[in-house]
């Protein structure tokens, strides 16, 4: 029995172990109801983003102290959980290793952005710039910052809350810095040998500047920063400091650059006003189109224009006005101010135009089903195809041409083109876009025609056809003529379709004066 019992005491002895090994990890995995627990946990699923809450003066967990902006993934489980385990460095799914990790439940946790190896020099790059964005297994990514704020503030058994909603939090989402390709270390990592521990914000071509008395100054223009990590945050820029261009003297101005970690650079500069000089400065002058029955004098040459010596208005009586008419269709005129002895001269043009901006391009148009359909937008596209414009003085394009659409029954559009020039010339032209189902009609366009033209029912079918489905049907064609005034008409051809009902096109005729 001595013997049984002496090959027994091994292995009483491994059992005995086991039990104390057991034990202990029982006792770092088991959560006591009776610590306290400083932080409460909620994560957004929906925002990727976290807020830390603290106890208020009657123990509730209600006063927001830190947020952070994560990535939780698809199969991130909502609900409420109680964190398990901390692990300082976690082989994590795909052979990939995580620092700072904590386990909220079964194979979730908080860690920091994943690595190749473990070694704090082989971060994702790539997964990092997704901080903010869902894009994990179901962990939930955040910065090493952040990682290692849980794992040393939030004790095992810590409560963390995971839900869906539009409102990020109370502290809103912070922003992340990003990474350029091929980046190894998390600049947030305090770890002694990472790169970017003394890297700030880089601010450039912020410069110390002459000016001259008056001139407009863009404290901005060319100023360019990048963040730790090398990004692009000029738009982060803020300037403390103004100049006032119009008082000589030196204005120190500082240009501060803060990056999404926090690091701020700043940057001092001087810019220097010159003295203003004591010369007239003329504003308001600029050349001008108008038409023939505008009279040039001096009245007219003043309209908009005034002078000023150092921001100080002075009397138009100070400006002299010489009108030269240079042919019958321009004038010149020069601008001569002058005041305690000093003097400004300046020019400008007078342009004489009485003619209309032409469009070209456009007619009537049978249009397809489909783009009957398209409705307003679809026919206003299709009303810009082949559209030019062109005037003898203004320089006009496209975009100074109005389209508008305008629905005719089932069937089509008015397409109205509309374009001024310089000198207040207006052309207006209106075609018809038509679908034809049933009825169709074949060359009707808008014409000018020369004077003495009788616009009768005879002429304005001169080169026109009708059909429908049952065969031609020109000589059903209804005609109605609108005399519309200054010789201009507004025909209407009315074509049968084979069930009684009638399709119309309009169309305009304009009786040129004087042409032969």
């Amino acid at each position: 029995m001595y013997k049984k019992l002496k090959k027994r005491i091994p292995m009483m002895m491994l059992m005995i172990g086991c039990l104390i090994f057991s034990f202990a990890v029982m006792k770092v995995t088991t959560v006591s109801a009776k610590k306290d627990y400083p932080y409460y946990i909620k994560v957004n699923k929906q925002q990727n983003c976290i807020t830390v809450y603290e106890k208020d003066k009657n123990g509730k967990y209600t006063v927001p102290v830190k947020a952070m902006t994560c990535s939780t993934g698809w199969a991130t489980p909502l609900g409420t959980y109680n964190t398990i385990e901390r692990y300082r460095w976690k082989l994590l799914m795909g052979d990939v290793w995580g620092q700072y990790s904590t386990r909220i439940v079964k194979g979730i946790l908080f860690h920091s952005v994943w690595y190749y190896k473990m070694d704090p020099s082989t971060l994702s790059a790539t997964q990092y710039n997704k901080l903010g964005s869902t894009a994990s297994h179901g962990c939930i990514r955040i910065t090493v910052e952040d990682a290692k704020w849980i794992y040393d503030n939030c004790p095992v058994g810590t409560t963390v809350e995971i839900y869906n909603d539009k409102d990020p939090g109370p502290l809103g989402k912070p922003e992340t810095i990003k990474l350029k390709a091929g980046t190894g270390w998390d600049p947030t990592d305090t770890n002694k040998d990472n790169p970017f521990n003394n890297k700030a914000p880089n601010i450039n071509g912020a410069k110390n500047r002459t000016i001259e008395w008056g001139t407009e100054i863009d404290l901005l223009k060319g100023v360019t920063a990048t963040s730790t990590t090398g990004m692009d945050i000029t738009s982060k820029i803020k300037v403390e400091g103004k100049v006032d261009s119009f008082t000589a003297g030196k204005y120190k101005i500082i240009y501060y650059a803060t990056d999404a970690i926090g690091r701020m650079s700043k940057k001092g500069v001087t810019v220097t006003v010159k003295e203003g000089s004591f010369e007239p400065v003329l504003t308001g002058i600029t050349d001008r189109y108008v038409t023939s029955n505008m009279i040039v004098d001096r009245d007219f040459a003043l309209e908009g224009v005034s002078a000023s010596v150092r921001r100080k208005a002075i009397s138009n009586d100070n400006i002299e006005v010489e009108i030269i008419k240079d042919t019958e269709e321009t004038y010149t005129i020069v601008y001569s101010a002058t005041k305690n002895g000093y003097n400004t001269t300046e020019t400008s043009t007078v342009y004489i135009d009485d003619e209309a901006p032409e469009i070209s391009g456009i007619d009537h148009k049978e249009i397809t089903l489909k783009e009957l359909q398209s409705g307003s937008k679809g026919i206003k596209k299709l009303a810009a195809e082949n559209l030019s414009v062109s005037d003898n003085l203004s320089k006009l394009t496209i975009k100074d041409v109005v389209i508008n659409i305008k629905t005719i029954s089932d069937y089509g559009y008015y397409v109205s083109y509309h374009v001024k020039d310089k000198a207040g010339n207006k052309t207006s032209i209106t075609v018809q876009f038509t679908y034809f189902g049933d009825a169709k009609i074949k060359g009707v366009t808008n014409r000018e025609v020369p004077s003495e033209t009788k616009i009768t029912k005879e002429f304005v079918m001169e080169g026109v056809t009708a059909s429908n489905k049952a065969g031609g049907c020109t000589s059903q064609v209804e005609i109605q003529i609108a005399d519309m005034k200054n010789g201009k008409y507004k025909v209407e051809y009315l074509a049968p379709n084979t069930d009684g009902s009638y399709i119309s096109v309009i169309s305009y005729f304009t009786v040129k004066e004087g042409s032969l």
